[in-house]
């Protein structure tokens, strides 16, 4: 016990009766600091010396158990578990039994979980702010294309239109009827135009029919603007309305995955899965393109790829799903979104 335990033994009064080998060791006691109360030999801090003789005198009777902070003579910070047993030697005679484990370690090793944690917390709202800023920064160019594009192209057209229809003369026929052909092309050029940007604004048919037919109409849609083979399956027939903020974030991951693998992936057939259980709804994005290095981008977070790939697992965090991205350079990607339902 005198050379396993951290022990000692005190009066009420806070006067020091025995301390064990091992304690003393640790405290550097020595007989010439046994005129000393045991707060005084425990701790050289005034404030932690007060706040042990409280606790002795209040639970002298009842016993106490707590962690306690001491500082040494060599001015080392040392926590101990502390027990402190009240035991009755005879009539009137009471004794405290202290027993002690040093803890030390395990508090150092709390601290540096602590600090680890402040550090990750504060890097992840560094990050935050970042994706927050480039979030705004691109519905900021998003706005700006689509009014361009609206500007440039349908604004142009239609003055193009209206400028014909006035030159239109009746009277010469055969350049009156060439002239309404070909305001009928510029029409429906016009009428393609808007569908476009209303396209990429909000798409129709995700209020009105929910993910799946969204997610076909995206695909024909795209398959008709860029010529490349863009094909959806709805592998397990699911047709749930699911709420719209859900719907939202699926439907733009999935169009974030198609346009990667347009713009970077140089594929040519995109094939998009959607498939279900009780539980959880999936949609797999495959492409046949040039694949990349999953790491080698995952690190360049400044990057336009690495900021793509950064915004889709936010998103999909917003909605409790899950990403995975496979990839193999030359051979393809695939790109898994996995959101309880």
């Amino acid at each position: 016990m005198e050379n396993t335990l951290l022990y000692c033994r005190i009066a009420p009064d806070g006067s020091i009766i025995h301390v064990g080998e091992k304690f003393a060791k640790l405290l550097n006691y020595t007989k010439f600091s046994s005129n000393k109360k045991f707060s005084e030999i425990l701790t050289t801090d005034e404030k932690e010396q007060l706040n042990i003789d409280r606790i002795i005198f209040e639970k002298q009777r009842s016993g106490w158990q707590g962690e306690i902070k001491i500082i040494n003579k060599e001015a080392q910070t040392i926590w101990l578990d502390l027990s402190m047993v009240p035991v009755m030697i005879k009539k009137d005679e009471l004794e405290l039994l202290i027993v002690c484990f040093n803890i030390t370690e395990r508090k150092k090793a709390q601290r540096e979980v602590e600090r680890l944690n402040i550090e990750n917390s504060t890097e992840k709202i560094n990050q935050q702010k970042i994706i927050s800023s480039k979030i705004v920064e691109n519905q900021e160019n998003e706005q700006n294309r689509i009014a361009k594009e609206i500007h440039d192209g349908i604004g142009q057209m239609l003055t193009g239109l209206k400028f014909s229809l006035e030159s239109i003369n009746l009277e010469d026929k055969e350049k009156a009827a060439q002239k309404i052909e070909y305001l009928k092309k510029l029409s429906l050029d016009i009428i393609k135009g808007v569908r476009t940007a209303t396209f990429n604004l909000m798409p129709p048919e995700l209020s009105d029919h929910g993910i799946v037919s969204s997610l076909a109409k995206l695909t024909q849609e795209l398959s008709k603007l860029t010529g490349k083979e863009i094909l959806f399956y709805n592998k397990t027939d699911f047709n749930q309305r699911l709420d719209s903020l859900i719907e939202i974030n699926i439907y733009r991951l999935t169009q974030e995955a198609i346009n990667n693998a347009i713009k970077y992936a140089e594929s040519s057939h995109i094939i998009v899965q959607l498939s279900h259980s009780d539980t959880l709804l999936s949609i797999i994005v495959d492409d046949n393109g040039k694949g990349f290095d999953i790491h080698a981008v995952d690190k360049k977070r400044n990057s336009e790829s690495g900021m793509g790939l950064l915004f889709m697992k936010e998103r999909i965090q917003y909605i409790n799903g899950r990403v995975f991205i496979k990839s193999i350079p030359g051979e393809g990607t695939r790109i898994t979104f996995n959101i309880p339902i």
